[in-house]
Formats: structure tokens, C-alpha cells, sequence
């Protein structure tokens, strides 16, 4: 062990943050493999003078690594990996003094229990790595620029950060997380936006200041008397409205020139122009609406936002105590040089700014690093006002316009949610009142999937189509069948407040040319409740005379007769009389299975009469 310290001891390393490049997940785990080797070799032959410099050498390998990640500023998008890294070279770098106690313990017990420790410390770089690489499949799947939609990388991505989430689920947990981090009561559509935005936070962006900015902007805006106020004066609202839009362009436009763009000084150039454009486009209306609600300024919105650009209503944010830690800076110098082409310099890896008032230079990472911090403010900032707007119930309008541009629609979030149940489209349209899906022929039973989508469907959707490509007799569900599907019974009900619904559902579904109930569904019926209140349950009289009543409906008319003899039964007792009905109930009920829900691989639901 001496020999092994004295090496370690004589050793030094020179350090230059610039030169020196940041280790990666796959050097960390080479890294504890390497000293994993020489550890072992060391345990062979404790005498061993090679062995020993083996060991040594891969534990100067592991501090310099930790040194070289410790030297090298925290920029984003990298700010998660050198994270990771710092956090797994910290308990890498452990290992040495873990296990040379193990080796001179003055007993087994205690060299056991070093070795214990040893090996829990390699178990936590392993879940380490396992999270980052998680991490990196995110990545992958949210900078798939095949995919053009923003949305649907968003959804691939947190498919791969929270596996086995559906579609449907992604509000309740976002809810459940967002309400956590942040203090403030949350609705399930602010969850699922809170959960993409987490997750694009963890791949690009610092999620620990991103998490920290949006908890103390969402009590800020919660807390804020004169929420309600602002947003009832002229053009509050509708102005913040249009700022998802502008986003979605300005990333669009972005994203377009990342995919075709090759060249590092135009890519650099392009991101400083984006950077201008979500400043003036997105942040100019967010800062007028936080400075409001700190009572930075009391003019009316459209007067603020008229009167002062961005800059000011940044810089008074930032220097007001309140809102100082929801922008790193003001950012006057890359908005300026965003607007003025001139105003900038690149040379190698620098950026000089040449403003008239500002005169600074940095590299290129840290350009990287402050468009990216904007972003996160920005999201932040923007998630918790329109939160505390909705809490409040003034929630941020969203035009059918820029809804359609953004692919936002209610339609096409169904489609999303069709595809999340694993059911595969061969196709879906839309008109004014309808929507029509055609799935593939192998798909299950669509009834269910069908009137869920009928229930949330926007008003103006008066029919919902779903039909396998292989079948063409279509299930028609009317309006009344879906409002007997909305009052369903809960988990809670009897075993015959859902046998009821069941023949009631089926009454009011047709295929060809008549309802899906049978004589044989309304016979279980009748004798299931009937033997019921024979045997004394005056409970099920209600229940008995709805199935009477459908049964004359329908022209069953011995059907309805029995119902009606065992409701007078139970007023006029006759054993004679029971005996024979309770011997005819029992056959029924022994010849006739219990009707089922709905099925149908082809389905057209009505919402209005």
C-alpha cells in the first residue's frame, strides 16, 4: 500500500480547462474497469512493485479525470453530462481509499466490510451510468429531425424518460410532479406540458435552475394580487397568446437550419438571431407581464409593451429583488448583436462583442450557454404565468389558427392518443362536424376507445368514425347511448346497477337493421333481479321495472309479463305461484348468458340526436 501512495504522492498534473476535452460516460466506465484490473493484480501479489504502479496509475487516471470535469465550466447543453460525470468520478475516485483500508484491516470482519463499501460505490456509478444513458436515448429520440413535428419528438422522448407512461397519463403524473416541485396547485394539461418540458430540460438545458426558476415564478404568480386585474385589461391575454406561437416558429425556423446547415460560423450566426427573435417575440411580452406583477411598472399592458423593448423590462426584472433569479442577465449585448450583424465578431472559438456601450468577448460555448439559458427562463417563466391564469380562471386563449399551424388541434391530439393504445391508423380525416379513423383489420374491439373519444370531443364534433379496413357493417352508437356511457356506474355500484346498464347500452345500439339487445340479454335480466326480490331484496323493484319497460319496448311481451309477476309477488306472496316462477326464473338464468358490453371493430358514434 506504501508503494502505491508514494506514487500518488510524487504525482502532479497540470490542468487547462480549454485544451484538456471533458471525459464521457463510456471513459468513466473504462476508467473503473481499468482500476478494477489493477486492483485485482494489486490483491494477487500485494509485493508486487508493478502491480503496485498499475494501481497507481489508474488511480492518477481517475483524479485526473476528476479534475479536468471539476476545471471545465458548467455551459449548457452539456450541463446534465458534466453533472453525471462529476458525480460518478466523485465516487470513482473513492474507490483507492476504500479499498486500501480493506487491504490493511487488522481484521476479515472490517476488510469485509471496506469491501462492502467498495462494492456500493461501484453499484452507484453503475445507476449512474444506467440514468445517463437513459438520458442520451432522450436525447436521441428529441433531436430525431426525421421527425419534423416538435411535439412528436417531445412525446418520443418522454416515452423513453418515463417508460410505460400512455398518452392519458402524462397530465395525472405531470400534475403530481409539477404540484411537487413547485408548491403551487396544477392542472393535468399544465402536467403533461410540465413533464415535456422537463424532460427537453434534462437533455439540453440545466434542470436544477430550470426546476429552481419555475417553483419561485410559479408561487410569484400565484401569489400576485393583481393577476386577475392584468389579465382583464385590453390585450393582456390575447397578447400573451400569441406568444406560443412565435416560439414554435422561431424553433421551427431553427431547427430547419440545424438540419441542413453544416457550417459552424452560419449555425453560430443563425443562433444569435434566434436568440433576438424569442427575446422580442416571446420574452417582450412575458417581461411586460412579470414587471406588472411585481409592480416593477402600473401603466396598462399595451401601453408598457408600447413605451419600453424587451431590454429595459428584462434588466428591471433582473435588478428588482423579487425577479432578480428568473434571468441570469438581461442579455443586452446578444440582443443587440442579434439586431446588428456588425456588432459581432467570430474568430476561431471567440465571439467578440463590439457594441457601442459593451465591449466583451467570449466563446463560443458560452453564446451556446446563454441562448439556451433564455430558453429556460423563458419556459419557465411562461409554464408558471399561464398556470396561475388557469388556476384563477383566466386561462391563456389559444386560437383554432394557431392551434392548426402548431398541429395542436383536438384532432390531432386524438390521433396521438389512438396510436398511444397501439392501434394502428391506416388513416384519419376530419370535416367541420366529424372525425373518421380506419384502422387496421386485426385491431380489437373499438366500442369503448369510440365513446371515450366521443366524451371529449370538441362541440362542434357531432360524429366519431372508427372502422377496420376489413369490415363494413358499422355498430351505430346514438346520442343517448353516449350519454348513458358518461353516467356509467363507478367501482363502487352493485353487480345490477351494471347489468342494467349493459341491457340499456345495448337498447340503444343498432347494427343492421335493428338494436343489439336480445330477447336472451333481457330473460338474464329478469331472472337475476327477480329471484333477487323474491328472495326479499325490495331493491331491485326499480331495476325490474326498467327492464319491464324495455322488454314492451322491444315487443317482448312474456318477458315483461314475468317482471311484472315477481314484482307482484313480492306485494301479493302465493308459494304456489313462486314455486313455478322461481322454477322458470332459474331456467332462464341457467339458458341465458349475461349480456356483454358492446363489441365492434367498426363504429360510428352520434353526439347530437
Amino acid at each position: 500500500m506504501e508503494r502505491v501512495e508514494n506514487h500518488l504522492r510524487s504525482w502532479q498534473i497540470e490542468i487547462n480547462p480549454q485544451a484538456d476535452q471533458l471525459p464521457d460516460v463510456d471513459g468513466v466506465a473504462q476508467l473503473m474497469r481499468d482500476f478494477i484490473k489493477a486492483l485485482g493484480n494489486l490483491m494477487g501479489d500485494l509485493s508486487s512493485t508493478d502491480a503496485a504502479s498499475h494501481m497507481a496509475e489508474a488511480q492518477k487516471n481517475i483524479i485526473a479525470a476528476q479534475r479536468r470535469c471539476a476545471a471545465h465550466q458548467p455551459l449548457r447543453p452539456s450541463v446534465t453530462l458534466q453533472r453525471t460525470l462529476t458525480d460518478s468520478l466523485t465516487l470513482v475516485a473513492m474507490l483507492w481509499p476504500t479499498y486500501s483500508q480493506a487491504l490493511t484491516a487488522p481484521t476479515l470482519h472490517e476488510a469485509q466490510e471496506f469491501g462492502k463499501k467498495g462494492q456500493q460505490l461501484i453499484d452507484e456509478v453503475e445507476a449512474d451510468r444506467n440514468a445517463y444513458e437513459t438520458l442520451v436515448e432522450t436525447t436521441k429520440a428529441y433531436e430525431d429531425f426525421s421527425i419534423r413535428d416538435f411535439l412528436e419528438r417531445a412525446l418520443a422522448a418522454a416515452a423513453v424518460s418515463h417508460p410505460g407512461l400512455s398518452l392519458l397519463e402524462l397530465g395525472s403524473t405531470g400534475r403530481q410532479k409539477a404540484t411537487r416541485v413547485t408548491g403551487v396547485e396544477t392542472d393535468e394539461a399544465h402536467g403533461a406540458q410540465y413533464l415535456l418540458l422537463s424532460t427537453v430540460a434534462s437533455v439540453h438545458l440545466d434542470p436544477v435552475r430550470f426546476n429552481t426558476v419555475l417553483a419561485d415564478s410559479a408561487k410569484f404568480c400565484i401569489a400576485a394580487p393583481n393577476l386577475e386585474s392584468i389579465a382583464d385589461e385590453e390585450g393582456a391575454l390575447a397578447e400573451l397568446s400569441k406568444i406560443t406561437r412565435m416560439l414554435h416558429e422561431a424553433l421551427t425556423s431553427y431547427e430547419g437550419i440545424l438540419a441542413r446547415e453544416s457550417d459552424s460560423d452560419t449555425l453560430l450566426r443563425r443562433i444569435i438571431k434566434f436568440y433576438g427573435e424569442i427575446y422580442e417575440d416571446v420574452g417582450g411580452q412575458l417581461f411586460a407581464w412579470y414587471n406588472l406583477l411585481a409592480n416593477i411598472k402600473q401603466q396598462p399592458y399595451l401601453k408598457l409593451i408600447q413605451q419600453n423593448d424587451a431590454t429595459k423590462l428584462a434588466r428591471n426584472l433582473v435588478e428588482c429583488p423579487t425577479t432578480q433569479s428568473f434571468l441570469e442577465d438581461p442579455g443586452a449585448h446578444l440582443r443587440n448583436a442579434a439586431q446588428h450583424g456588425s456588432s459581432f465578431a467570430l474568430t476561431g472559438e471567440s465571439v467578440a462583442f463590439r457594441l457601442r456601450t459593451h465591449q466583451e468577448q467570449w466563446t463560443r460555448a458560452q453564446v451556446v450557454d446563454a441562448v439556451f439559458s433564455l430558453l429556460e427562463s423563458l419556459s419557465a417563466m411562461s409554464w408558471s404565468l399561464s398556470n396561475a391564469l388557469a388556476q384563477r380562471g383566466k386561462p391563456v386563449p389559444l386560437s383554432a389558427q394557431d392551434a392548426a399551424y402548431m398541429r395542436l388541434t383536438p384532432f390531432r391530439l386524438v390521433t396521438l392518443w389512438i396510436k398511444d393504445h397501439g392501434i394502428a391508423l391506416v388513416s384519419a380525416s376530419e370535416t367541420e362536424d366529424s372525425w373518421r379513423f380506419i384502422i387496421e383489420k386485426n385491431s380489437d374491439d373499438l366500442f369503448v376507445l369510440a365513446l371515450t373519444l366521443a366524451g371529449g370531443a370538441p362541440e362542434n364534433i357531432t360524429q366519431i368514425g372508427l372502422r377496420s379496413e376489413a369490415l363494413n357493417t358499422d355498430l351505430l352508437v346514438p346520442a343517448a347511448a353516449v350519454d348513458l356511457f358518461s353516467r356509467w356506474p363507478g367501482e363502487g355500484a352493485t353487480p345490477q346497477e351494471h347489468l342494467l346498464a349493459v341491457l340499456e347500452l345495448r337498447s340503444h345500439c343498432w347494427r343492421g337493421q335493428g338494436v343489439i339487445l336480445t330477447k336472451e340479454n333481457v330473460r338474464h335480466g329478469v331472472a337475476c333481479l327477480g329471484l333477487l326480490l323474491i328472495q326479499g331484496d325490495r331493491s331491485k323493484i326499480p331495476f325490474l321495472r326498467r327492464i319491464q319497460r324495455m322488454a314492451k319496448d322491444h315487443g317482448w311481451s312474456p318477458e315483461a309479463a314475468v317482471a311484472a309477476e315477481c314484482i307482484s309477488l313480492w306485494r301479493k306472496p302465493d308459494v304456489q305461484k313462486e314455486r313455478s316462477v322461481v322454477s322458470n326464473l332459474s331456467n332462464w338464468l341457467n339458458a341465458n348468458p349475461a349480456p356483454e358490453m358492446p363489441q365492434a371493430r367498426s363504429i360510428i358514434v352520434s353526439r347530437r340526436p
